[in-house]
């Protein structure tokens, strides 16, 4: 199955570290029938608001909170996000030295997911101060 969302422990996560939770676009709504829970989109949330929902941050919404561009160290760090050969999804930033042309990654992070390494570099950037 894919994952479409962060789990609850990544959403629990993102609160502690002061993400927004208006920017979450979807919600993990514990359903009594059979003592679990359901992922279902901001709409759904808006509808029908619950006590006791849990916020939850697509892959596009977590792409959203990370800056394409950070301005440190006089060039600039451009932000990366891919497949590895490894079959891994990795995330980082890069800075470019132009003064050679090489490219060095500043910080990377991966997932087993896209939705795993997006959330990564968002730990990363909110621990760092960067976002």
């Amino acid at each position: 199955m894919n994952k479409i969302c962060t789990d609850i422990e990544q959403s629990k996560k993102l609160i502690e570290l002061g993400v927004d939770a208006n920017t979450a676009d979807m919600c993990h709504r514990y359903r009594w029938s059979n003592n679990s829970f359901i992922n279902l989109p901001c709409a759904e949330k808006a509808r029908e608001p619950i006590t006791g929902d849990i916020p939850a941050w697509s892959l596009s919404a977590l792409l959203e909170l990370i800056p394409p561009y950070l301005g440190e160290f006089g060039e600039g760090i451009d932000f990366g996000f891919g497949k590895a050969m490894n079959g891994k999804w990795y995330s980082a930033h890069y800075l470019q030295y132009f003064q050679n042309g090489d490219v060095d990654s500043v910080k990377t992070v991966t997932g087993d997911t896209a939705v795993d390494a997006a959330f990564e570099m968002v730990v990363w950037l909110k621990e760092n101060g960067k976002i």
